[in-house]
């Protein structure tokens, strides 16, 4: 049972952290569980047929200025880009970048890499960004994004506020003016943030949250859960708020998110108690309460299995940073 106390507590520390309920934002609840931080930029530019590959680890994105590309990842994702394309890999999977002469064709690649920083004029420039998504209590939901997710050119070349998004990273990246690395980590954020709007719009196959919120309907139920997560929701009214009936909810509900909607209900709620745990502001006890456990024992249990440690080592390792 989910005592009232509970949503005093979230509420508090949402407040504590610059919240303002209810909130009516999917997108913007994840990612700042998942402390999104922009890092770094680079240009890479060539005249000639050449690889570049990229570790595992950290997230990227690429964006190509000129010429054309092909990525491929160590989970066999293959895809063509052309100038004007931006692509992210929030999942940090290790890939390579090759050069193409024309769409579809492979050059033949060299063992040195493209090394640039250069504006020689090449026919190929490509400009990438590193960030990371800090929150290790979040596993899931950063699983629940694709390894890959291509936004295309428009007709026209890169929409508006693609342009004007790396028309100031490009310029703070060339200058070595005071506040330039922050400029440039809050740019990377916005062009992520932006960037991952975009593509949920597009409703792509790939299930997950993330399309969960390109569905009018389905947004709606998870924009509710966000809102109020401590309410002991029903099936019923979830789907009265989609618009839809029980059966026709869930069902679409768990093909499009990719789990039941109140299972993800539970993994947000063990979400928000982790993140609780982490910053110090509550026991386990209440922090149980938030997920809407009625026992320290249950909610450890379903806490384990979600992150693979306990409420306690969570706590733990809030205090030690």
């Amino acid at each position: 049972m989910i005592v009232d106390e509970a949503t005093g507590l979230l509420a508090r520390q949402r407040a504590l952290r610059g919240y303002r309920l209810p909130r009516q934002d999917v997108l913007s609840d994840v990612l700042d569980l998942v402390r999104l931080r922009g890092e770094s930029i680079e240009v890479y530019e060539t005249g000639e047929a050449q690889s570049k590959a990229f570790d595992a680890g950290r997230a990227r994105f690429h964006f190509v200025e000129r010429g054309a590309f092909r990525l491929d990842t160590a989970t066999n994702d293959a895809v063509s880009l052309a100038a004007g394309d931006l692509v992210l890999l929030p999942r940090g999977c290790a890939h390579v970048l090759t050069t193409v002469d024309t769409p579809g064709s492979v050059l033949g690649s060299l063992p040195v890499p493209v090394g640039l920083q250069s504006s020689t004029g090449g026919s190929f420039r490509v400009l990438t960004g590193s960030f990371q998504l800090e929150s290790v209590s979040v596993g899931p939901l950063v699983a629940g994004l694709p390894n890959v997710m291509h936004l295309r050119a428009e007709a026209s070349g890169a929409p508006e506020w693609q342009r004007a998004l790396l028309r100031f990273v490009r310029l703070e990246a060339s200058e070595a003016a005071p506040g330039a690395a922050l400029m440039i980590s809050r740019l990377i954020d916005l062009l992520v943030i932006r960037s991952l709007r975009e593509w949920a719009t597009t409703r792509p196959v790939h299930s997950g949250w993330l399309r969960g919120l390109g569905d009018v309907r389905l947004g709606h139920a998870l924009a509710a859960m966000h809102g109020e997560p401590a309410r002991e929701w029903k099936l019923d009214e979830l789907a009265k708020i989609a618009a839809m009936s029980r059966s026709h909810f869930a069902e679409r509900f768990t093909k499009v998110v990719g789990e039941p909607p109140l299972r993800y209900l539970a993994r947000w709620r063990l979400t928000l108690a982790a993140d609780l745990l982490r910053n110090g502001r509550v026991r386990i006890s209440e922090a149980a309460s938030v997920a809407g456990y009625g026992s320290d024992a249950s909610f450890s249990r379903a806490f384990k299995a979600c992150f693979g440690y306990s409420p306690r080592a969570a706590r733990d390792s809030g205090a030690s940073n």
